[in-house]
């Protein structure tokens, strides 16, 4: 087959019209032109100078078939820059290959359009369905990696902006004490009888009820003094409250101030950093330690 094909591409070639220069010769004069010899350009091409001297010849019997003398003429124009066509045109075409047919399915394909997909075949423009449990998955992952802080999280967040606990009477930081102590005599206590030397009773006199000790006696009062008068040598926190429940003073008595109260007893007092403030009843010195438990003090004055 292969030596029929070569057969008819010599028959071909020898009953080109005269005065048209074969494909060989075109070759041999674009090559001379340049300078080139045949070992350098079949060093090129990785080929035997046998081959290229044979091409040049029209020698197509040195060849396998028709479509390898094609293959290196076109590889030889490639080498010497020039146009193919042309020394294609000269050189035998295989037999029985018409391309007329497959030029036409092409413009009918062009003219149509691209060809419609099949049923099976998944939509380039939309995701497999698998994606999206991969996504899921993903996303569940993270959410059990990381819940943890977010819990802890979401728990600080609900912490600090919880509601502050409503402000205590006492000072920041000093808890609730008992029930307050009373000093002096309460108003159901009998009055006692004055004495018959007609000395005046000790107002400033004050007991610790519901102590089982003794009530220390306070000095005598001093003339005009007032009822209540505090000297801080610290902050301290004043409470004075009526029987009625109605606060007549309250107010935080800073480190080297002084405070004079003037009210009618009976009085209920809370005293907040009671070591840091001196006490005077009626002019007389109070000693709040009497009265203090932690660093708040709760007494009444009769």
């Amino acid at each position: 087959m292969i030596e029929s094909d070569i057969q008819q591409a010599t028959n071909a070639s020898d009953a080109s019209p005269g005065g048209v220069m074969s494909a060989g010769e075109m070759l041999r004069q674009a090559r001379e032109e340049l300078g080139y010899h045949l070992p350098a350009v079949a060093a090129h091409l990785k080929v035997s100078v046998h081959k290229l001297e044979a091409l040049e010849a029209g020698n197509w019997s040195a060849f396998p078939d028709v479509v390898f003398v094609r293959a290196l003429a076109s590889a030889v124009c490639r080498v010497l820059k020039i146009d193919p066509a042309p020394v294609l045109a000269q050189l035998p075409k295989p037999p029985g290959k018409d391309l007329s047919s497959g030029v036409e399915s092409v413009k009918t394909r062009v003219a149509v359009g691209p060809a419609q997909s099949k049923k099976n075949d998944f939509p380039s423009s939309k995701p497999f369905p698998w994606m999206g449990v991969v996504v899921l998955l993903i996303v569940a992952t993270i959410g059990v990696l990381f819940y943890p802080q977010l819990a802890d999280h979401w728990k600080s967040q609900a912490a600090a902006s919880a509601p502050a606990p409503a402000r205590s009477n006492n000072v920041a930081g000093v808890a609730d004490q008992p029930e307050p102590v009373a000093l002096g005599g309460s108003s159901t206590d009998p009055v006692p009888e004055a004495p018959a030397n007609g000395a005046t009773d000790a107002g400033g006199s004050a007991a610790l009820a519901g102590q089982s000790s003794p009530a220390p006696a306070a000095a005598a009062p001093t003339e005009g003094a007032p009822l209540l008068h505090f000297k801080a040598s610290q902050d301290s926190w004043v409470q004075v409250k009526e029987a009625s429940g109605k606060v007549v003073f309250e107010k935080t008595i800073r480190a080297g101030t002084s405070e004079d109260i003037a009210a009618t007893p009976p009085l209920k007092l809370i005293v907040g950093n009671a070591v840091g403030v001196e006490m005077q009843l009626r002019g007389s010195v109070f000693d709040l330690k009497k009265v203090t438990k932690g660093s708040t003090a709760r007494f009444e004055v009769n």
